[in-house]
């Protein structure tokens, strides 16, 4: 087994690679194996998106359980927060959603949960590549089952018994990208006639043909924008690839940073839980660490990664998780991502307040943030850090994800890529000023040869 080759598709939060050069049937098939025997599975649940590779890669995975004597239940065509509430609400073992998010069409992979929808991490992932690649599985044959479930039903039904929007008379645009969020059209829909819904782009198309399905990205946003200024809409939600990051425009068609909607959901979770814990990523603006403060709670900041946060949550028992590229994470959605949930606490906000979205994000935009800027870089990590650590020698560096720096009236963070060889750099300021005169700094220090 070439283990260089294996190194390649186990990240840091799933199994991801292009179909077949990188990702097999055959390798999709020895991980089912692997996942039995390290976690002695009795039912898993797989769930898949619409990528060409989808159904190979399911009927791989299926026929390695089966044949290891565990009972599966097909989900069919589902998000990731599906499956993420299938192995958090049900007794099911182990869920696996077959999908590489905002990826090309060309790619796939597995992201994986264990019971009460605990994500899979990078250290277990380490363990199943070892099992994958050494390990010569039993021929004997003990042969599980195999039963649909059709789970948007419960899903839609969840939602349903959750929140409360009659009267609200609020209109929405959703944005699926093409993608396997169209099936969230339906969990909208289902509140009609309180909410008017309006859809763009909501067929079916693993080619994303009119935009890349990436949320973080404003360009992406652009047709959601003119969407709702022209339908007059209250806001705009588009989805990502696997629909588990969710973005925002406003009633303007302004694109809304994902902290600044993480501070406006903690204006409703810290409502209901007073003082407690919220976990965001180490990019987030003050902005959010400010009004989670004003209302009682406690900020703690995390790793970027999905399975970083999530993991930190639970440990802590927090209640809210955020991370800047539109992961929404909720204790009561088994401390993962909730789908549409965030749409809909916000859509609550509105109905209580009956105050515009721009209204309440510029109630809590305090700092004028960067946004994420990438360069592209010859030297080593280390050789910029110390680069940018020298320029400031009165400001004590953290290393927890990158390096930041903080300063009364702005602060930084720069970290590598994990894939390509760029430097992110998000810094934030007291007034757009000071923003522009120390990002042009810090650009000027990372790119410096």
């Amino acid at each position: 087994m070439n283990f260089d080759h294996l190194k390649t598709i186990y990240r840091d939060f799933d199994i991801r690679g292009k179909y077949p050069e990188e990702i097999t049937d055959d390798e999709v098939y020895r991980i089912a194996r692997a996942l039995t025997l390290h976690y002695q599975v009795k039912k898993v649940a797989i769930g898949y998106d619409i990528r060409p590779s989808a159904q190979n890669l399911c009927s791989a995975l299926t026929r390695g359980f089966l044949e290891s004597g565990v009972n599966v239940i097909d989900l069919g065509l589902c998000t990731t927060p599906m499956s993420y509430f299938m192995c958090g609400s049900t007794d099911v073992d182990m869920a696996v959603m077959i999908t590489a998010s905002h990826m090309p069409s060309e790619y796939n992979g597995l992201k994986i949960t264990v019971a009460d929808a605990r994500p899979v991490t990078k250290d277990i992932l380490e363990v199943i590549r070892e099992i994958v690649g050494t390990h010569t599985f039993s021929e004997e044959v003990t042969h599980g089952t195999i039963t649909a479930h059709a789970l948007q039903t419960d899903w839609i039904k969840h939602f349903k018994a959750q929140h409360d929007l009659t009267g609200s008379n609020l209109s929405i645009v959703v944005d699926p990208a093409n993608m396997i969020g169209i099936l969230e059209i339906a969990t909208f829909k289902a509140f009609e006639p309180d909410i008017t819904v309006h859809t763009i782009f909501d067929e079916y198309d693993h080619t994303c043909p009119n935009h890349e399905a990436n949320p973080i990205k404003h360009e992406v946003l652009a047709s959601l924008a003119e969407e709702v200024r022209c339908r007059h809409a209250d806001l705009g939600v588009a989805f990502d690839g696997d629909a588990d990051r969710v973005g925002f425009v406003d009633e303007t068609g302004t694109p809304v940073p994902s902290d600044l909607i993480g501070a406006l959901l903690a204006r409703s979770v810290l409502k209901n839980h007073p003082g407690a814990l919220v976990v965001t990523d180490v990019r987030s603006s003050r902005s959010l660490i400010d009004e989670v403060t004003r209302l009682g709670g406690t900020i703690i900041r995390e790793k970027v990664g999905h399975t970083h946060i999530r993991t930190r949550m639970r440990s802590e028992n927090a209640i809210l998780g955020i991370e800047l590229s539109g992961h929404f994470f909720f204790k009561d959605s088994y401390f993962s991502e909730g789908g549409p949930l965030p749409a809909f606490i916000i859509m609550e906000l509105l109905k209580e307040t009956k105050q515009p979205l721009s209204a309440l994000v510029a109630e809590v935009r305090k700092h004028h943030h960067s946004g994420e800027i990438n360069s592209h870089v010859t030297r080593s990590k280390e050789a910029i850090y110390q680069t940018i650590t020298a320029a400031f020698p009165d400001l004590p560096p953290r290393y927890q994800d990158g390096l930041t720096l903080e300063a009364d009236d702005w602060w930084c963070n720069v970290r590598p890529s994990a894939n390509d060889p760029v430097m992110r750099l998000n810094l934030e300021a007291d007034t757009k000023e000071r923003m522009e005169e120390m990002r042009d700094i810090l650009l000027g220090l990372i790119r410096s040869e």
